[in-house]
């Protein structure tokens, strides 16, 4: 048995010393295909979403699995911390639903764009509402009683659009939103700030300035401004908020960074002739991870809400039914639908309430302070 693992550590060896050709050959391709699918395919190729989550799928399988596995046994220790509180816990239980929810949801609910007009403001089960209609026939109001059907579950809209169909849409939408967004915005702060709290001097001087003047901009009317310019189209809400939203998270990382450059390990690493970049990527950033994770779960709440904001002022991606999008709808006929706007807000609320949850009870359980 032993001989077999020492004729597959080589094997593993090199597999892992060909992650980053494999990683920027793939990353190549997708960008040559994706300019393709832009200038001259116009878009029949895949969605503009479709690339980022081979890429953020390509960089899971290749670092993350690797990492995970590796830590398997610290977080084995910090899942049974996090375990004791029950919030936490209920907290992801709550984000594993929404995941499932967003997966096999839309095969078993109808078209959320689908409009019936003649099934238009059905109530939830258990719900009897009374409408009235001018005919004029009669030239008189005749009160109609409208009850609740059991394929439509959560009630339609005004258009006559299946409420549950459309608030699994937003579902989907939020958490693409929200964690793509979030990654793009993580990956970027963890990049800017380890790189400026190693090297020092002018590179930190230069982009902790280029960070101050990013976080001048009032984040959500720099988003409204990008988005009214170049139209309302859900890869680039998707881009812009993780382009703008980084700025916390290079400070946060630096200033962990910075009691971890005159440590030991990063001393012995420069003695070894380490280059910056190596220990930049395999020493620093590590050693920050559960700050990443912990800033990272917190800032999807806000991403969910900024998106669902944009959508609720019409500037949302038309083309999908987001949570900000049905509120917008059920706000304007409230006093007749109120079951329209009342649930993409319970959905909003208990969502952030779940990534809040979840990103205490983690911060609680990396703190080695904490009793728990």
């Amino acid at each position: 048995m032993t001989n077999r693992l020492n004729n597959i550590k080589p094997i593993a060896r090199k597999v892992g010393d060909g992650k980053n050709p494999i990683f920027i050959t793939v990353i190549a391709f997708l960008a040559i295909t994706l300019l393709l699918d832009i200038f001259i395919i116009d878009g029949k190729v895949l969605d503009l979403l479709a690339y980022f989550y081979i890429a953020l799928g390509l960089l899971f399988v290749l670092y993350g699995i690797p990492l995970l596995y590796a830590s398997r046994r610290l977080i084995q220790y910090y899942w049974q911390r996090a375990s004791k509180n029950k919030l936490a816990v209920g907290g992801l239980a709550f984000i594993l639903f929404l995941i499932l929810l967003a997966f096999i949801g839309p095969l078993f609910t109808a078209d959320p764009t689908a409009i019936n007009f003649e099934e238009k403001n059905l109530p939830p089960l258990g719900f009897t509402i009374e409408e009235s209609v001018y005919k004029l026939e009669t030239e008189q109001f005749i009160t109609t009683r409208i009850t609740s059907t059991r394929e439509h579950p959560l009630g339609t809209d005004d258009k006559g659009r299946d409420l549950l169909a459309m608030i699994i849409s937003g579902t989907r939408v939020s958490l693409q939103v929200g964690l793509l967004a979030t990654g793009i915005a993580i990956i970027l702060g963890t990049l800017i700030g380890v790189s400026a709290a190693y090297l020092g001097g002018k590179v930190d001087n230069i982009l902790m300035r280029f960070t101050d003047i990013m976080m001048t901009f009032p984040f959500f009317l720099l988003l409204v401004f990008i988005v009214f310019i170049f139209g309302p189209n859900l890869a680039l809400i998707v881009i812009v908020i993780g382009l703008t939203g980084w700025t916390g998270t290079a400070r946060l990382i630096r200033s962990e960074a910075l009691s971890l450059r005159t440590r030991e390990f990063v001393m012995a690493s420069k003695a070894l002739g380490a280059s910056d970049r190596r220990i930049i990527l395999f020493h620093l950033i590590p050693n920050v991870i559960s700050l990443i994770i912990v800033i990272a779960t917190l800032s999807i709440p806000g991403v969910i809400l900024a998106e669902a904001a944009l959508s609720f002022i019409g500037l949302g991606d038309s083309s999908v039914a987001s949570w900000g999008m049905i509120l917008k709808a059920g706000q304007q006929n409230l006093d007749t639908t109120w079951w329209v706007a009342v649930a993409p807000g319970i959905m909003l609320f208990l969502t952030v309430l779940a990534f809040n949850f979840l990103g205490d009870g983690l911060r609680d359980a990396f703190d080695p302070r904490s009793n728990i």
